[in-house]
């Protein structure tokens, strides 16, 4: 039986069935001023925003660096990442660590960074006004289902995963690995040399895919590390997957139900593709009316960057971020009053937690966060509110945590800064 509905164009239907929130888990990938944007949907939310960045050393480039300085007082190293252009080239800044594994391929390790070495480097933070990139010599992959790294063996997994899920997957590797070390024990070597991080998606993917994921980025770090033996200095050792790639293989996969572009090339590179194994993809064409259009995101987009966010209740947030920190101030506005005002402030407050921490996520925004309740005497309310916006904050993908109670009664909250604020995504976004 159709999902549509006679007498009406699937695009109107389609544009309901959003509205209405039943296709609302998915992926948009799709084209604004030329430039290319990536959009999760939950919940009939927007809750992810990326962007494609024309970055002259986009993050997750593996290079051959050569150190030019080593700044003691700032306890670190500035590499030249290519040849130079006039009296400054490309840098890039590695913070020093004691006890770092040091690896310069033109002399012997031992421990040091001295000018002049040459080593493989990854760009792992992007340069941002007078600071240049940041870089690490524990450089990594990430796949869909797990992420490899320079180690020592070490099997790990995702915070999110379940203890039950954690125990499955560790025993099938640990099988895995018996198995390839009494068949080929040469070819089990890498699995001395890498740590391995299972990620959420693991336990929604089979064992064969997962497998296939380790082998291929194992032997991609196995790759790099035998190119920065030949190659000259300044040499691109690895190359990120398109920006969408790393999008789609950074959401969870256990609830999408498809991702959908309007970009024939994307739509190609998608077909096929390992990270699509476990989501539909469609190609959505159609003259009369944009996917930006179908799936409201002009609206969508204005709501996120607005200060005032009205709740269900008709209570509403107010959200200004400064250079200091994000205030946020609670308020109960609109909503009905048809409780004792502790019970009220206390139902608004619970509310509140769960739309704050949807909009810090959503928003992108990072640091110290101050927000302001409304004010409770009971001090048992007060617990059970710090105890909801823990279990709220411990959902983000991103490290998100509550600090304290001020004496004014502010909660503070850190949120850790992986990349910049949706307001700078959409900088060049046109509705």
């Amino acid at each position: 039986m159709s999902r549509y509905i006679q007498g009406t164009s699937r695009l109107e239907q389609e544009h309901e069935l959003y509205r209405k929130g039943s296709r609302a888990n998915k992926i948009l990938i799709l084209k604004n001023k030329g430039i290319l944007y990536s959009f999760l949907l939950r919940d009939n939310r927007i809750y992810k925003v990326a962007r494609e960045e024309k970055e002259e050393f986009p993050i997750g480039t593996v290079l051959l660096g050569k150190v030019s300085n080593v700044a003691k007082q700032f306890q670190g190293a500035f590499f030249s990442l290519e040849p130079a252009k006039g009296k400054n080239g490309g840098t890039g800044f590695l913070q020093i660590k004691e006890k770092a594994d040091y690896r310069p391929v033109n002399r012997e390790a031992d421990g040091r960074i001295l000018c002049g070495d040459e080593m493989p480097v990854q760009i792992i933070k992007q340069a941002k006004g007078t600071k240049p990139p940041q870089l690490t010599t524990e450089y990594s992959l990430a796949g869909q289902f797990v992420v490899i790294r320079r180690g020592s063996g070490r099997v790990t997994f995702s915070a999110k995963l379940e203890e039950e899920e954690k125990q499955r997957i560790k025993a099938e590797f640990e099988e895995w690995k018996a198995d390839l070390t009494a068949k080929e024990p040469e070819g089990a070597g890498p699995f001395w040399k890498w740590d391995i991080t299972f990620r959420t998606n693991a336990p929604f993917s089979e064992q064969e895919a997962w497998k296939r994921e380790v082998l291929d980025l194992t032997g991609q770090l196995e790759n790099i590390d035998r190119m920065s033996r030949t190659r000259t200095v300044y040499s691109r050792l690895y190359e990120p997957d398109a920006f969408y790639l790393d999008f789609i293989k950074g959401q969870p996969v256990s609830d999408l139900e498809e991702i959908v572009t309007d970009e024939k090339d994307v739509f190609e590179a998608l077909k096929g593709h390992p990270y699509t194994a476990l989501v539909p993809v469609r190609f959505y064409e159609d003259d009369r009316i944009s996917l930006q259009r179908v799936y409201a995101l002009n609206t969508r987009l204005q709501e996120l960057l607005g200060k005032k966010v009205y709740m269900k209740s008709g209570a509403y947030l107010m959200i200004e971020p400064t250079e200091a920190l994000v205030a946020i101030d609670v308020n109960t506005g609109k909503a009905e009053k048809k409780m004792e005002p502790e019970a009220f402030y206390f139902k608004t407050n619970l509310e509140a937690v769960k739309e704050v921490c949807y909009q810090l996520s959503a928003r992108n925004l990072s640091g110290m966060i101050l927000v302001d309740f409304i004010n409770m005497k009971d001090r048992e309310h007060e617990k059970e509110l710090i105890e909801a916006l823990k279990r709220e904050a411990a959902k983000d993908s991103v490290t998100t945590c509550f600090i304290d109670l001020t004496r004014l009664g502010l909660a503070e909250i850190t949120r850790k800064k992986t990349s910049r604020a949706l307001s700078y995504t959409l900088r060049e976004w046109k509705a």
